[in-house]
């Protein structure tokens, strides 16, 4: 766990200093959100860039002081300070894609689409969720946490290996779709694809729900 917590301390300390920097070169104005055709729609001060690190530095410490006091299992300490790293990471790349954005800015000619990076964000985070998200423990923090997902160790298993699955093909179709599709045609994608993932794991764990009752009806 010890390079979790070195990881979490290092992105949060890098996201500062190239934000730090930056600072001096940017435009005293800056696009500070950017709507779903990947074009900017809200101005602001430069400083706002330090809400990224400054939000990093939050959860850093959150993460740090649960996996320090927390009462919970070692099993979940990994899992939370792995699921804080790629917090992290994502945050980390949003404050370099915003950064190099501000620094290449001209009005009403964007030097590239920000929907493109976002998707490719998005995707490789359900892809490396789908990956550990199996492997986590039963409790009432992570994980998807329905009251048929959390009905017994049966159903919560089933339902994290579904969930795992469609994570994985979800954030593979979000990649692909960043690589070949842009501005509203990606943020429709990517919604419609949320829906399905939230929509198809709630419903398989109340599928799993039923089945386990059945078996104790039938027992």
């Amino acid at each position: 766990m010890k390079k979790y917590k070195i990881i979490i301390i290092s992105l949060v300390l890098l996201t500062f200093a190239i934000v730090g920097i930056s600072l001096a070169y940017f435009d005293e104005i800056v696009p500070i959100h950017f709507g779903p055709n990947g074009k900017p729609d809200q101005y602001g001060s430069k400083y706002f860039m330090l809400v990224f690190p400054s939000i990093e530095l939050l959860i850093a410490l959150a993460m740090l002081l649960v996996s320090k006091y927390g009462k919970v299992s070692e099993n979940y300490k990994k899992y939370m300070l792995l699921t804080g790293v790629i917090i992290e990471l994502i945050f980390s790349t949003l404050a370099v894609i915003f950064a190099i954005y501000a620094l290449n800015f001209v009005e009403d000619k964007a030097p590239f689409d920000m929907s493109k990076p976002i998707m490719i964000i998005f995707g490789l985070l359900f892809i490396v969720m789908g990956n550990f998200m199996p492997k986590i423990e039963k409790n009432r923090t992570l994980g998807l946490k329905t009251k048929w997902s959390m009905y017994n160790e049966v159903t919560w298993q089933k339902s994290h290996r579904f969930v795992g699955f469609v994570s994985v093909i979800v954030g593979i179709l979000v990649f692909i779709s960043g690589l070949f599709f842009k501005d509203m045609v990606n943020f429709i994608i990517l919604m419609s694809l949320i829906a399905v993932f939230v929509t198809s794991s709630t419903i398989m764990s109340y599928i799993y729900y039923k089945d386990e009752k059945a078996k104790e009806l039938g027992a």
